[in-house]
């Protein structure tokens, strides 16, 4: 009975132990991660391409909401404080919280100027860069450039490609792995902006108005003119003479469509359709999670097709 005394009990110690070590392997393992934060969610899809199992990756800004307006809260910073990598936009998109975030997290390795930091939109040629001296007087102004990058395919593949850089000099180990995962995520956009462009082509519909610079992007890499918009300046709500000049417009040149994105208000478009009633409007989600089935940068660019698509389909049959 002695000896079932003593082995029961050195039984129980090395089950313990190894419960432990089997605890501390799980723990180490999901440590192993890379935990990525981005500030938009396009940015999160992108990541969760290049990173795939090797990463962890959350957005601040959900796709429903306008990520020039957030609040920098607590739990934002938390998750920053955990991050190894901050993906950002830049141009100062994020500037009106992005920094009371990163000081407020106390994390060092997401800083500005670490490797855990990166902004891509400088990354990838942004258009409207501001010449000369920029003021408040002329709305929500972006003087490096407008910072809705990802709202083009192409530049969602060259933002891959410097997130998966960025990875490999974070995760040495799985640099190959990172870039072979952005050269196919590259493939398959070109693959699918050689289809889009030609289902656009076919709407032959070149001219639209959208409420914001959201979709500039999107218009230049399919070559859409963006003939006005429905803020009379960035940032500024629509007033009562800028929508008739925008009626003006629409007359003159014929203007088929006009596009709201979902975080802003679509009123103002009754009362356009009810001086010309022959344009189309169509409220579109202009992020990933913008809509519930949008899970991906390609879901989003086939949701605009298809409601480009649509609208020029009603167009048609109305005439």
């Amino acid at each position: 009975m002695k000896s079932w005394k003593i082995k029961r009990p050195m039984s129980w110690i090395l089950f313990i132990a190894l419960s432990f070590a089997l605890s501390s392997l799980s723990i180490g393992t999901a440590q192993a991660e890379v935990k990525v934060l981005t500030s938009t969610s396009d940015l999160a899809a992108i990541a969760k391409v290049v990173g795939g199992d090797l990463t962890s990756v959350e957005s601040v800004a959900k796709g429903t909401q306008d990520p020039h307006f957030l609040e920098a809260k607590p739990s934002f910073m938390l998750k920053t404080n955990r991050a190894d990598l901050f993906v950002a936009v830049g141009l100062d998109l994020e500037i009106g919280w992005l920094p009371s975030i990163l000081r407020g997290a106390r994390n060092p390795k997401v800083q500005s100027g670490s490797a855990g930091y990166l902004e891509v939109g400088p990354l990838v040629d942004p258009l409207e860069i501001a010449t000369g001296e920029v003021t408040r007087a002329e709305g929500d102004v972006h003087p490096l450039g407008n910072p809705h990058v990802t709202l083009d395919p192409k530049r969602c593949a060259k933002i891959a490609t410097a997130i998966a850089k960025r990875l490999g000099e974070i995760d040495p180990p799985h640099a190959a792995q990172y870039q072979a995962r952005a050269e196919e995520f590259q493939r398959k956009i070109e693959e699918k902006t050689k289809l889009w462009t030609q289902r656009l082509e076919k709407t032959g519909i070149k001219k639209m108005i959208t409420y914001h610079k959201t979709l500039n992007y999107f218009f230049d890499r399919f070559g859409i003119q963006n003939v006005a918009l429905l803020e009379p300046k960035p940032g500024i709500p629509p007033t009562s003479g800028h929508i008739l000049k925008v009626v003006s417009i629409i007359k003159e040149q014929k203007v088929p469509l006009i596009l709201v994105e979902n975080f802003f208000d679509p009123a103002v478009t009754r009362k356009i359709q009810q001086e010309v009633p022959s344009v189309q409007t169509r409220i579109i989600p202009v992020s990933v999670e913008g809509e519930p089935l949008i899970k991906t940068n390609e879901d989003l660019f086939e949701a605009i097709v298809k409601s480009i698509e649509g609208a020029a389909a009603a167009a048609g049959a109305s005439r």
